[in-house]
């Protein structure tokens, strides 16, 4: 039989906040007057469950919220954040936000980080108030996701509400990117309850489009989170988060499920195409999130349980949730307990600490003493 974490019931708190709050530590502030593109629709989020808001920040996670929408989430739902008008006004998500550039943001705000923060929150707090539970949506490595998603995140968190993030990581071959992403998810990993990374390096090589087959990735996962928080008891929303956080990061495994009887081999497949390079023996929890026709039932649950157990090498602690639907049968799975140093390959550790050396940070790290500009850096 399989280990669950039985969290005692949880009911999540409602916020209500006054637009003009955000900024009542600072009387020499005067808020910005709302986009054109800032709407808010007053609609409720769901109409039972908990409720859930989903943020999409910057060109790539707003692309990613478009293909979630695709896949069945509700535009209601969702919030489009970004500083291009044009690629805000393509998107699907029926909320959205333009965030002035960093360039006619006044200079001394953008030197404190704790305004600008607070300005993106005013921008975004609107249509989230409501929520219970937030989901993230960002392409690390850019401008607007890297920098304004995590101070979202901690805003959001901030307010006693659980925030999960999933982000895409740019391919190895994407030097420059992926120094700025790698920054950018150690400041996200700090903001969120639990970060689920999409990271196109590890996609197979075999496949035509990597790219596409990372954002379906991605668009999947923040579907069956989202599906399974409205629709679940608050009980076993509760139980999700606790097993998600029992570390900083995570990483998602998909597969189809030909029929309940074969969930298993399903199990397998999924493990063998995680969204990220992390050891499977050093997870700590699994989530399995089953969409079908019909419900797993606890001995097919516990099939899967056996499976995620003898792959990873031991006990984990354990939740599975199935939503009924009409579609193909599949099976998501979160493994968690992860933190954001498990996140780094070998060459990814190189890749910070000479990111750190060439711009003058700090590092933790004092096992690399390269003294090379980056652009004679070759990766293998």
């Amino acid at each position: 039989m399989y280990r669950c974490r039985l969290a005692s019931y949880f009911v999540f708190e409602s916020y209500y906040l006054c637009l003009g709050f955000v900024y009542i530590r600072s009387s020499s502030f005067t808020p910005p007057t709302l986009s054109t593109e800032e709407i808010v629709t007053h609609q409720p989020i769901s109409s039972h469950g908990s409720q859930v808001a989903i943020v999409g920040v910057g060109g790539a996670g707003n692309n990613l919220l478009s293909q979630a929408i695709d896949g069945g989430i509700s535009p209601r739902n969702c919030v489009a954040v970004n500083t291009d008008r044009s690629q805000l006004s393509e998107s699907r998500a029926q909320n959205k936000v333009l965030l002035a550039d960093s360039s006619e943001t006044n200079s001394q705000l953008s030197r404190q980080r704790g305004a600008q923060g607070q300005l993106y929150a005013y921008r975004v707090a609107p249509f989230t108030q409501e929520s219970d539970f937030t989901i993230l949506l960002a392409g690390l490595g850019g401008a607007t996701g890297t920098k304004a998603a995590p101070l979202i995140a901690q805003w959001h968190r901030n307010q006693v509400r659980p925030v999960v993030s999933v982000v895409a990581l740019p391919f190895i071959h994407e030097r420059e990117r992926r120094f700025v992403a790698l920054r950018g998810l150690k400041k996200m990993v700090e903001a969120c309850d639990c970060t689920v990374i999409v990271d196109n390096s590890v996609q197979k090589p075999a496949l035509l489009d990597s790219e596409r087959v990372a954002d379906e990735t991605a668009a999947l996962a923040v579907r069956g989170l989202s599906e399974v928080v409205v629709k679940s008891s608050p009980m076993i929303s509760q139980q999700i988060l606790n097993i998600l956080s029992l570390g900083a990061v995570a990483t998602v495994c998909i597969a189809p499920v030909e029929s309940r009887e074969r969930v298993q081999s399903a199990v397998v497949d999924a493990l063998t195409t995680p969204s990220a390079s992390l050891p499977l023996s050093k997870a700590k929890g699994a989530v399995l999130l089953f969409r079908g026709i019909e419900s797993l039932n606890n001995g097919q649950a516990a099939q899967a349980y056996e499976a995620i157990a003898s792959l990873v090498g031991h006990d984990v602690d354990f939740v599975h949730v199935s939503t009924k639907c009409q579609a193909k049968s599949s099976l998501s799975i979160f493994l968690s307990g992860y933190s954001y140093d498990m996140a780094l390959g070998t060459v990814d550790d190189l890749i910070e600490d000479l990111y750190d050396m060439e711009y003058g940070l700090e590092s933790t790290s004092t096992r690399v003493a390269v003294r090379m500009p980056l652009y004679e850096m070759e990766l293998a």
